[in-house]
Order: structure tokens, then C-alpha cells, then sequence
């Protein structure tokens, strides 16, 4: 393909051009948002006020000091939640075949999956009641 022939109008009305014309949508979105990107964290940069502390230089250590002994008890609480989420997140994960389904399923499997978000949802209230979530 010559480069005069990319250029010219009738190239991009033909059945030819047909790859090009369904990607350039896509093609001028990214270069759009890369120009916007690159333009917002120049000008971030340049009008920023620079002013390193101590505290903002120092690394983040998830609500701890950093400056304290790395062996200092760590709350039980925090591993609760992990778990609660990890268990919840994964009840959770059946629902999405079930939504793909949806409209194949008989009145049974419709049931139970509606069985499953019910007890699900018990479950959440009873997290909540007993204050499993509450890191205080």
C-alpha cells in the first residue's frame, strides 16, 4: 500500500480500508487520552508547590508509625475483615454465572439463587449486629 494511496478520500471509502475505519475510533481515544495525561502531570509538576517534610517523605506503613519497632502486636481485627471479605467475595463470585443464566434458568435454579442472596444477606446483618466489621 502506497502512502498516496492512504491519504487520498477514495481510499477510505473502499472495501479496503475497511480494518482501519472500525479502529480508528479507538485509535484517536488513546491518543487523545495519552496527550491529556502526559499535559495534566506536566502541569501538576510545574505548579505544584514543593515543600518535602519529613512525614510526607516517609513511606506509608497501612495507619502505623514507621519509626517503631516492626514487632509490635498486630490487631486481630484486621485479619477478621480480611477473612470476612475474603469469604463474602467469594459467596459473592456465584452470583455472576448466575446472572449470565438468567434467562435460561427454570423456576428452581431461579429460587435458589434467590435462597443463596437471601442467606447471603442474613449473613451480612449478622456480621453487622455482632460488630465483627467494627475496628474500634
Amino acid at each position: 500500500m502506497m502512502l498516496s494511496n492512504f491519504f487520498s478520500i477514495n481510499y477510505f471509502h473502499s472495501n479496503e480500508s475497511l480494518f482501519y475505519n472500525e479502529y480508528i475510533v479507538i485509535v484517536i481515544f488513546l491518543l487523545v487520552a495519552t496527550i491529556l495525561s502526559v499535559i495534566i502531570v506536566f502541569f501538576s509538576y510545574i505548579l505544584a508547590v514543593q515543600k518535602p517534610e519529613t512525614e510526607k517523605l516517609s513511606t506509608y506503613e497501612c495507619g502505623f508509625e514507621p519509626y517503631e519497632d516492626a514487632r509490635h502486636t498486630f490487631d486481630v481485627k484486621f485479619y477478621l475483615i480480611a477473612i470476612l471479605f475474603i469469604v463474602f467475595d467469594i459467596e459473592t463470585m456465584f452470583l455472576i454465572p448466575w446472572t449470565n443464566v438468567l434467562a435460561q434458568l427454570d423456576l428452581v435454579g431461579f429460587w435458589s439463587m434467590l435462597d443463596f442472596m437471601f442467606e447471603l444477606g442474613i449473613g451480612y446483618v449478622y456480621i453487622y449486629c455482632v460488630g465483627a466489621l467494627d475496628i474500634n
